[in-house]
């Protein structure tokens, strides 16, 4: 634990002192404030657009986030050989993966926290000026549930994303396989849901693919925000089954990064 903490430390540093990231935070915080003018255009679904609106954010900006930063930076300890260097200290190559994991991954939850605390405020000011009829209910734990789901699925496209920079070399590369696996999971339930059932070749096919590339819609609880009911009633189903599975998917991720590493030859 202590190389990877220290490795963590020295990834968490070095995003805090680049501009880009806090041009990014800001970017995201000034496009969170403009929703206030939104009082003006919106009546009754006020406030479902408002959390909508932020949770996008939220999301857009976690993965610019991803493939703009993480993925040079990872490409950039290749390139100017920092791998090479971190590995000649008593470090192993399982460590290198879970300590950038876990540097990045402080860094984008710190960014993320950021935008979650605006929007929280924000949802709550803007109930404090309207009456029920136009903002009925707003709920704190549910907020913080969609928040979590939605950090969730970024940390497994972060996840995914060092997977890929395990295996394949340069920044371009990566970040267009990062690209191509968030589609592909945006756009598999869509063919599942049209593919007939009774075709057991492609639902064979669809649910092996399934694995590989999971539906990230189960953890997308937004919704649930302004609603009074209870999680399990509004989804139909148990919330914790996601939210185990998809860090059982990351762990796997994380764990097939390390096998890489550790059979390639870095020089």
């Amino acid at each position: 634990m202590n190389c990877i903490t220290a490795l963590a430390y020295i990834t968490f540093l070095n995003g805090m002192r680049r501009n880009a990231v806090w041009g990014l935070c800001l970017f995201a915080l000034a496009i969170q404030a403009a929703s206030i003018f939104y009082m003006d255009f919106f009546g009754r679904d006020l406030g479902r657009v408002i959390s909508d609106f932020h949770f996008s954010i939220m999301w857009l900006t976690g993965m610019i986030f991803i493939l703009f930063y993480a993925v040079h930076t990872t490409a950039w300890d290749d390139n100017h050989r920092i791998i090479d260097s971190i590995l000649a200290r008593p470090i192993s190559r399982t460590e290198y993966v879970l300590g950038s994991m876990l540097g990045l991954s402080l860094l984008l939850l710190l960014l993320e926290s950021l935008l979650g605390l605006v929007a929280y405020g924000e949802l709550v000011w803007v109930k404090s000026q309207l009456s029920n009829t136009y903002f009925a209910t707003f709920s704190p734990l549910h907020f913080c549930i969609a928040w979590a789901g939605v950090q969730l699925i970024l940390l497994t496209q972060l996840a995914v994303m060092l997977l890929i920079s395990s295996a394949i070399r340069g920044a371009l590369p990566v970040m267009l396989l990062s690209i191509a696996y968030a589609l592909i999971c945006s756009g598999l339930p869509v063919v599942q849901a049209s593919v007939d059932a009774s075709a057991t070749t492609s639902s064979y096919l669809l649910h092996i693919m399934g694995m590989i590339f999971p539906d990230f819609s189960h953890l997308d609880f937004k919704d649930a925000v302004l609603s009074n009911l209870q999680l399990e009633q509004f989804t139909g189903a148990p919330i914790w089954p996601p939210f185990v599975l998809t860090s059982i998917y990351i762990a796997i991720a994380l764990s097939l990064a390390s096998l890489i590493y550790s059979r390639r030859d870095i020089v």
